[in-house]
């Protein structure tokens, strides 16, 4: 996620897992995205739910 994406969105929750911090954010359309945090040092954030770069957020 880039500066841009990442001041666009809202953050909703944020949860300490097991697994590293799960951030539930809101994007100025009103999208939910969950992405995970791994704990792990030089794991990558992992989008999980919601729309991604990639698809721009939709749905098919």
């Amino acid at each position: 996620m880039n500066r841009a994406t990442q001041a666009e969105e809202t953050v909703i929750s944020r949860h300490l897992t097991s697994e590293g911090t799960v951030v539930w954010t809101r994007d100025t359309e009103g999208r939910p995205r969950m992405t995970l945090y791994p704990h792990s040092p030089g794991a990558r954030p992992r989008t999980t739910a919601g729309g991604t770069a990639h698809d721009g957020g939709r749905r098919n």
